[in-house]
């Protein structure tokens, strides 16, 4: 790895993540706005919708792997979908435009969470 990319360490709401970034200078200790997106790990329809059974918002951590995540969250939005995991909302593409999926429950896999500068 080179200088300008690695891994950014953050906090949220007391809880530790990990985001991969590419291109950019990161400092520790630096507050600044950024935005986060993620390369997924492709799921069945039914295992998308049936795998958060206790309806949780949060993201937990894969063994063995440095940016990885299981996600449970909720659909909050579509066009493009857009979901909330407790801490951190992600854009989850276009793979469906059925308004009855908005407020559901939903299992995701990330299989790499990005980090980014906001541009002003």
């Amino acid at each position: 790895m080179d200088k300008y990319e690695g891994t950014v360490h953050f906090e949220i709401n007391g809880n530790d993540y990990k985001a991969f970034f590419y291109g950019e200078e990161y400092e520790p200790g630096q507050n600044i706005e950024v935005e986060l997106g993620h390369l997924e790990i492709p799921l069945e329809w039914n295992v998308i919708f049936t795998e958060n059974k206790g309806k949780e918002l949060r993201f937990e951590k894969m063994q063995n792997s440095e940016w990885s995540y299981y996600g449970y969250g909720r659909i909050k939005s579509i066009g493009p979908i857009t979901a909330d995991f407790g801490d951190i909302k992600l854009e989850l593409g276009d793979w469906t435009n059925d308004p009855k999926v908005v407020g559901e429950y939903i299992y995701w896999t990330i299989d790499r969470l990005d980090i980014s500068k906001i541009k002003e």
